[in-house]
């Protein structure tokens, strides 16, 4: 990370960007190809489209696992998948309970309980019907998912700022500077 033209007059450029949707496409810094995802930091200091491929490129960008999840040992159970410890456990111990309850369940009961759980679908979908979509609560949408950019893509992106923040000093100087005189001498 560092600083652009002058110490202290520029803000520093994190390595930390949130993707988000556009509402309009443009091209991809990358390839060119048209897309909707946007790379912004933070601040707002440097934002840019990018193809949702490139993002899944761990050469390009690797995402950012929130601190808030702490990471846990985890076990394997019969299925082969991955489970966090604390939670593999209790998992296990609900499948047993209900390979249990399973085997004590006759065919009979079975089919009452099927019965039952029709009927109660059926009433749940009448006070569905009955009650206005207004009043259902709306899922939160997920959090933004962030990124650090590979050392070679963010350094391309701290070049393409410095160089237009030296352009626009230029034009500032310019617009200082006497202009020519018009009239002949």
């Amino acid at each position: 990370m560092s600083t652009f033209t002058k110490k202290g007059s520029a803000p520093k450029l994190r390595n930390l960007y949130t993707n988000r949707t556009a509402t309009s496409e443009r091209p991809c810094f990358v390839c060119s190809k048209f897309t909707s995802a946007v790379l912004t930091t933070g601040d707002g200091l440097d934002w840019f489209y990018i193809c949702t491929s490139h993002l899944n490129d761990s050469s390009f960008a690797s995402p950012v696992v929130p601190v808030s999840e702490p990471v846990k040992t985890t076990i394997k159970n019969d299925d082969s998948t991955i489970i966090p410890k604390k939670e593999g456990e209790k998992e296990m111990k609900r499948k047993e309970e209900k390979e249990e309850k399973k085997d004590e369940l006759t065919t009979k009961e079975k089919n009452e309980k099927q019965d039952d759980d029709k009927e109660k679908k059926g009433e749940l979908k009448k006070e569905i019907k009955s009650t206005p979509p207004s009043n259902q609560v709306s899922p939160l949408p997920p959090e933004p998912k962030q990124y650090i950019l590979h050392r070679d893509i963010f350094y391309l992106r701290e070049s393409c700022l410095i160089k237009k923040r030296q352009e626009k000093e230029s034009q500032n100087l310019l617009r200082q500077l006497p202009s020519v005189p018009k009239t002949p001498l």
